[in-house]
């Protein structure tokens, strides 16, 4: 008899979520700590509106526990919220009227920011045009889906 075991690798590896793996199109792709994001758009959703998401329509996030410089979440947060590291930049024909930038994060990752909030995903966000996190209160703050403008 054949026994298949699927190891829980992305709960623990802070993976957002099962697609987190590298993308055919290398847009998303989840690296231990975080996920790197190639590319940023707008994604209209029926709760909360139009949303910061990543080229693969994951929505983005921002805590009220951060500051501009620095992001609070810590290794137990992390694994809920991975943060989204690397350099952001609009997908081609998309206008975002804030700031991209990043930060750095613990360990000296490079976490991307906007509008001077270091960006994050949710493990709680299993499809594209979730908005699972949006208003949760944890690890001492709110988390909100980035609105574009």
């Amino acid at each position: 008899m054949l026994t298949l075991t699927v190891p829980l690798v992305a709960a623990c590896a802070g993976t957002a979520h099962p697609s987190a793996a590298a993308s055919s199109n290398g847009v998303l792709s989840g690296t231990i700590g975080g996920n790197a994001v190639a590319l940023l758009k707008t994604l209209r959703t029926a709760s909360a509106g139009t949303v910061v998401s990543s080229g693969t329509g994951y929505t983005l996030y921002w805590f009220s526990g951060d500051t501009a410089r620095s992001s609070a979440c810590d290794t137990l947060c992390i694994a809920q919220w991975p943060p989204v590291t690397g350099a952001p930049r609009p997908a081609s024909g998309v206008r975002l009227p804030g700031r991209l930038g990043t930060i750095t994060h613990q360990g000296g990752v490079v976490q991307a920011t906007y509008d001077d909030h270091p960006l994050y995903t949710f493990a709680g966000d299993f499809d594209p045009g979730d908005v699972g996190g949006n208003g949760v209160v944890q690890f001492g703050g709110t988390w909100h889906a980035v609105k574009p403008g």
